[in-house]
C-alpha cells in the first residue's frame, strides 16, 4: 500500500538524496582508493573554494560542526588536507588546504567519475537539470518562509 506521502515531493526529494548517499559510498568502497565519498566530497570542495574553513565546509556539505570536525580530522590524517589556524570575520578559523596528495587524488577520481556523470547527461539534458535545480531551490525558498512566518 502507498501513502500520501510516498507520493509527495518531500518523499522523492528524500529517496533521492538517500540513494544517491548510499549509491556513492558503496561506489568508492568498491573503487578501494583509501577514500569514501563523503571524504571525497569534502576534499572536492576545499579545493574548489580555495580559502575554506571548517564552518564553511560544514555549510556546504550540510553536516554538522561534530561531524565536520570528524571529516576534516580524517582527511588530515591520510594526509589529504592541512590546517592553517587563523582569523575570519574576526573569529578563529581553521583554514583547509589541500596537500598534493590530496589534489593528486581528487584527479584521480575525477578522471574516474567523469564518464559516470556524461552517462547520467546521456539521459538528462543539461536544460532539465538546471530547471529542476532552480525548481528545488525555490521549493526551499517557499519553505523556509512559510514556516520563519509560522515558527
Amino acid at each position: 500500500m502507498k501513502t500520501k506521502y510516498e507520493d509527495s515531493i518531500f518523499y522523492h526529494i528524500n529517496s533521492c538524496a538517500r540513494y544517491f548517499h548510499v549509491v556513492f559510498e558503496q561506489f568508492f568502497k568498491e573503487l578501494n582508493i583509501g577514500i569514501s565519498a563523503t571524504e571525497h566530497l569534502a576534499l572536492a570542495v576545499i579545493i574548489e573554494t580555495g580559502n575554506c574553513c571548517q564552518r564553511d565546509l560544514a555549510r556546504i556539505i550540510l553536516k554538522d560542526r561534530a561531524g565536520t570536525g570528524k571529516l576534516v580530522n580524517i582527511l588530515q590524517n591520510k594526509g589529504l588536507i592541512e590546517i592553517k589556524l587563523t582569523t575570519k570575520n574576526n573569529r578563529p578559523a581553521k583554514i583547509l588546504i589541500p596537500t598534493q596528495k590530496g589534489m593528486e587524488l581528487n584527479e584521480k577520481i575525477r578522471i574516474i567519475i567523469m564518464p559516470l556523470l556524461s552517462e547520467i547527461r546521456k539521459e538528462l539534458d543539461e536544460q532539465t537539470l538546471d530547471k529542476t535545480s532552480e525548481t528545488l531551490k525555490h521549493l526551499k525558498n517557499i519553505v523556509e518562509k512559510i514556516m520563519k512566518k509560522n515558527i
